[in-house]
């Protein structure tokens, strides 16, 4: 049922959106930034029961809570990016949109290696 809140918040955005880009321009990219808003906050409320499970997944996996904690921010920040280069293209700055897309891989990059490095020494020591 998220997901119908999702396509509703989406399309009173949309046509909020598109009223206000006749007569009030400047208004338009500040409703598609509340309607995002809207949005991050009816997923993000869904997305805790997904989180709790996963974790305690990890917990009888026994694996360390950095690893998921690690995981999680790398997905944030996938998310983020990805959330922040379209309201730049949204706005018609399409190649700061990629500078973000880019600021982000490579985040998530930086992020990432000390993931890896865990995971290897798992199966090191599976092994």
């Amino acid at each position: 049922m998220e997901l119908v809140k999702v396509i509703g918040v989406g399309i009173v955005g949309l046509i909020v959106a598109a009223l206000l880009k006749k007569d009030k321009p400047e208004l338009t990219l500040l409703a598609v930034i509340a309607t995002g808003a809207m949005i991050l906050i009816i997923i993000l409320s869904s997305m805790s029961q997904a989180i709790a499970t996963f974790a305690d997944l990890i917990a009888k996996a026994g694996l360390s809570d950095g690893l998921f904690g690690g995981v999680l921010r790398i997905v944030g920040v996938g998310y983020l990016t990805e959330y922040a280069a379209s309201l730049a293209t949204d706005s018609g700055s399409t190649s700061i949109a990629n500078k973000i897309q880019l600021a982000g891989k490579v985040t998530i990059f930086l992020m990432g290696v000390p993931v890896v490095t865990t995971l290897i020494e798992l199966l090191e020591e599976l092994v």
